[in-house]
């Protein structure tokens, strides 16, 4: 765990910009709406779910929109963008208080609890940025939904794809 933290850590720092052919290939997926969306990413979150994507296509699921999801699912993180330092604060609260971590992310997004709420508001927030520019039904469910725990029971087709999202998320 710490190991990965510290290579994520790593990634923050010396994020530069996707390569051509990483972006030729997004612009294949997304539509000009919704690359515009992505475009407002930092580096290294462009980075972060270019590699969601290409885990997911490795392994096989090639949904479409599974792979839109995969790259836009944490564009709602743009519209409060936070530093290294509240970045490296949310997870070490979510890691020694994970209670009070999901408390804190509620309400208004300002003073200290402000990472707290983009943490646990992205996903709501990613959804309405990419319904708003006319992204697919099923993918905006999937960012609304992308943290949400899926009942082992569930075998639905978006649990499934909810699942191979969380799979791919967690190891990038």
């Amino acid at each position: 765990m710490v190991r990965y933290r510290l290579w994520q850590f790593w990634q923050i720092v010396t994020a530069v910009p996707l390569e051509p052919a990483a972006r030729t290939e997004i612009a294949t997926i997304l539509t000009a709406s919704e690359l515009a969306l992505f475009d407002q990413f930092s580096h290294n979150d462009q980075w972060h779910s270019y590699r969601v994507m290409k885990m997911l296509q490795g392994a096989g699921y090639n949904q479409p929109a599974l792979l839109v999801t995969a790259l836009l699912h944490d564009v709602g993180k743009t519209r409060l963008q936070l530093s290294i330092w509240e970045r490296s604060l949310i997870v070490l609260a979510s890691i020694l208080l994970p209670r009070q971590t999901a408390v804190w992310g509620q309400g208004e997004a300002v003073g200290w609890k402000r990472p707290f709420v983009v943490k646990m508001q992205h996903p709501a927030w990613s959804a309405e940025m990419a319904a708003a520019a006319g992204t697919d039904p099923l993918a905006v469910e999937l960012m609304r939904r992308h943290q949400d725990p899926i009942s082992p029971g569930d075998s639905s087709e978006t649990a499934e794809l909810l699942r191979h999202l969380q799979w791919a998320d967690d190891q990038n």
